[in-house]
């Protein structure tokens, strides 16, 4: 049996044959770890709110199954979503500046999982001439509330991404500023959302893709720098995701993107009050018992407003 999700096809034993990668030895015990950290959001004086059970599953699938990790994550998801105002303010996918994105960009996860249960995201510009005046906070935004339907819907083990750069325009690369690759990569991908990178492939990359890899470079570990393929050809992809998995735009056997960008809209509208929610979910400074344990890892102490990278 497949989940309800229209955005997510999941089938009923990944989330047990994820369980079993992260060598929990039951899914009674996993659901105890569940337990134990409702608990303790429970007993926090600063927290908006107390999440759903699902929710809390992917942060724990997310961590590993570490019960502290989590606990951290947790705490800096609200945390961020209080003071990093240059992505959480104004972030609801319902504002216009939403529907822009989406009609200069394709940024949709795609609906099959690979055969490691990773999570494949497409990204290609849609639009060139609405492109040329994008603002990549825009699409940082994007990504955040695809990640919050994930939470929701999704089983989040692992991440695959594919960067088409045909139709892009040249001047738009120069418009990513380190600050905003800063908030996307280190602030909310890995210590926020602790989402785990199996691959990026960049293909039909720009002339200017040796920039955009020292940028990327100068903001991710060693480690995951490694895992980024610039790719001549789909050879390679084809390879290594499978033809049933990829669009039919690059020759796969899935929906187009058009296809999937209209179901990642009928998502979000389906999914509005939730939204809607998350944009009143602030912590309480003034009811914080101690201080933010990793606030330094943000770039300064306790406040995540102004970030500024030489």
């Amino acid at each position: 049996m497949e989940s309800l999700s229209n955005l997510f096809e999941v089938r009923d034993d990944i989330l047990q044959l994820v369980l079993n990668e992260l060598n929990y030895s039951s899914i009674n015990s996993f659901h105890e770890d569940v337990r134990k950290i409702r608990e303790w959001m429970m007993k926090q004086p600063h927290f908006p709110e107390v999440m759903a059970d699902k929710k809390i599953e992917n942060f724990l699938i997310l961590n590993k199954g570490s019960v502290e990790r989590c606990k951290e994550k947790i705490e800096n998801y609200f945390s961020v979503r209080t003071h990093l105002t240059a992505i959480f303010e104004n972030i609801n996918p319902k504002l216009p500046y939403m529907d822009y994105t989406l009609k200069a960009m394709y940024l949709v996860p795609l609906p099959k999982l690979t055969k490691n249960m990773y999570r494949v995201f497409y990204h290609k510009i849609r639009d060139a001439p609405l492109a040329a005046n994008f603002d990549y906070n825009y699409a940082v935004r994007l990504v955040v509330n695809i990640q919050e339907l994930r939470l929701t819907e999704d089983v989040a083990y692992g991440d695959v991404f594919i960067i088409d750069g045909q139709n892009t325009p040249p001047s738009l690369v120069f418009k990513v500023k380190l600050t905003t690759l800063y908030n996307a990569l280190v602030v909310i991908y890995k210590k926020v959302f602790s989402n785990r990178m199996k691959a990026l492939y960049l293909i039909n990359a720009p002339s200017s893709v040796e920039w955009i890899l020292t940028v990327i470079k100068s903001v991710i570990k060693p480690k995951l720098f490694e895992r980024i393929h610039v790719c001549e050809n789909w050879n390679t992809v084809f390879e290594q995701i499978g033809e049933e998995i990829l669009p039919r735009d690059c020759g796969g056997k899935e929906k187009s993107l058009e296809e999937l960008q209209d179901t990642l809209r009928q998502e979000f509208n389906k999914h509005q009050e939730y939204f809607n929610q998350l944009d009143a979910l602030r912590v309480n400074e003034e009811l914080r018992p101690q201080r933010l344990k990793n606030s330094n890892m943000f770039g300064f102490s306790g406040n995540l407003k102004k970030i500024d990278i030489d």
